[in-house]
């Protein structure tokens, strides 16, 4: 802060609410989250009863999915994988099933059972190591030690996973040194908290371990930080690549802090304050050592290939089986699998059925709804991309910058791309012209570091920084 901002009341207003953000964001988190909670019924959330029955064959001892005779409305043919479910759970997702989720297990073709359980399908969550639902899995284990009923266990698995979000939220904020109100405005945006925060599935701590690495690293842009910073950053990458792989490659961007550590400069500069009121960076000098040689690289790095090498491993110990196989079967997905690796004719048509998915904004089932906020989605990305190509045409940015801000655009607009390539392979009815199975949902990890690249390139254009080539 500037002696004359110092002096400013509205400038001193918005540092004291800037200082207070990582709090206001886990309150609102947790009020904003636990209506939502509250408000949704049991079995109203997307994949629900797969994710249930994932969580509890967990339990049971079944890490790695296994084949089952039984069906379900959405895995009605052969090729079912899942694992050993309690009868409680079974008749709970029974009772609650309005025909909102068709996972649902069709109780007169369960075959193998016994007094306690039965093998029940899950394949489109039957992928999805255990880390990705950890808070919900304590609470099922919390519930089933101490024997509480499945509506109490439900609830409580969505109240820690809530509890979880807020933390992650409050933390993510915590690290910023610029943008925390923006950025904490966007983490309370009611759309991703509408499910993401507290939903008993893969997709909510993947979203919150996306948003706080993601501000973990663009934090490294203005303040020093530690070996034990880094330690932080592998691990929440490692985690994060645990969840779900095809969000994986932001996992790279964790290379780079050693590289933003060196762009730091030994001044003060007022034209680098905050565009949210907060003070402006005061940094140290550079270290001359070479970046990559230099300790929290060589653990980044480490943590880095510990996550591709268990992806890798986890890949391979559930490749041999599909998510859905009653649309796509696993000898369709290798066939689909090899001849786009080989075949230029069958290269075209996936990139001609992923284009119209995008231009569409082609929905799963069709939902006007999530096909207005898919089409939402590319429209913001495609003004992040374009903020970010003048602001490079302006010379604003540093190299430093210009790595980052770049890196995490072709790491956003990747992994979308490979989310489409992901369905049309494994959930694309052969013949079909459109990739289909896209939800809104999908882009929502990506939401904070989209708004980091974008408010960094604003910022730039508008205060002209100068190019600092070191």
């Amino acid at each position: 802060m500037t002696v004359g901002q110092a002096t400013d009341p509205g400038f001193r207003r918005l540092d004291a609410i800037r200082r207070i953000m990582p709090l206001v964001v886990a309150l609102g988190t947790l009020l904003i989250g636990g209506y939502f909670m509250v408000s949704t019924a049991p079995g109203h959330i997307p994949d629900i009863w797969a994710h249930v029955y994932r969580i509890v064959s967990i339990t049971n001892g079944d890490i790695v999915a296994r084949p089952v005779d039984s069906k379900s409305y959405l895995h009605g043919t052969t090729g079912n994988v899942g694992g050993y479910v309690d009868w409680e759970w079974i008749d709970y997702s029974q009772r609650y099933f309005d025909g909102y989720d068709p996972a649902v297990v069709l109780t007169d073709t369960i075959t193998v059972q016994d007094a306690s359980g039965a093998d029940v399908p899950c394949n489109n969550a039957a992928i999805n190591f255990p880390v990705a639902y950890l808070p919900q899995l304590i609470g099922f284990l919390i519930g089933k030690w101490c024997g509480f009923s499945p509506d109490v266990t439900y609830y409580l698995a969505e109240s820690l996973m809530l509890l979880t979000y807020a933390g992650c939220m409050a933390i993510a904020v915590w690290s910023l040194r610029k943008w925390r109100i923006l950025i904490g405005l966007t983490m309370l945006c009611p759309l991703l908290l509408v499910r993401s925060s507290f939903a008993i599935s893969a997709d909510s701590f993947t979203q919150a371990l996306a948003f706080l690495l993601s501000c973990m690293v663009f934090a490294t842009l203005y303040r020093r930080v530690s070996l034990r910073y880094c330690v932080a950053c592998g691990v929440v990458s490692v985690m994060l690549a645990m969840c779900k792989f095809t969000y994986m490659p932001l996992i790279l961007l964790t290379l780079v802090i050693p590289w933003l550590q060196q762009g730091l400069r030994g001044h003060v500069d007022g034209r680098l304050a905050d565009a949210d009121g907060s003070s402006p960076a005061v940094v140290s000098t550079p270290v001359r050592t070479s970046w990559w040689r230099s300790p929290s690289f060589a653990v980044l790095a480490v943590c880095d290939a510990v996550a591709v090498v268990w992806v890798a491993v986890w890949m391979r110990a559930t490749g041999w089986f599909v998510t859905t196989p009653m649309i796509v079967s696993f000898e369709e997905m290798t066939e689909r699998k090899h001849s786009l690796l080989t075949d230029p004719g069958t290269m075209i048509l996936a990139v001609r059925s992923i284009v119209t998915a995008v231009v569409t904004a082609k929905a799963n089932l069709d939902r006007p709804l999530d096909s207005m906020l898919i089409r939402s989605c590319w429209i913001l990305m495609t003004a992040m991309l374009v903020v970010l190509v003048v602001a490079c045409a302006m010379r604003v940015l540093d190299k430093y910058r210009i790595v980052l801000l770049w890196g995490s655009t072709v790491l956003i607009f990747g992994i979308i791309l490979l989310t489409y390539v992901a369905f049309w392979l494994q959930y694309t009815p052969t013949g079909a012209t459109v990739v289909d199975g896209m939800q809104h949902r999908y882009f929502l990890p990506l939401g904070v570091l989209g708004m980091l690249v974008a408010a960094e390139s604003i910022r730039a254009i508008i205060g002209r920084l100068p190019i600092h080539y070191a």
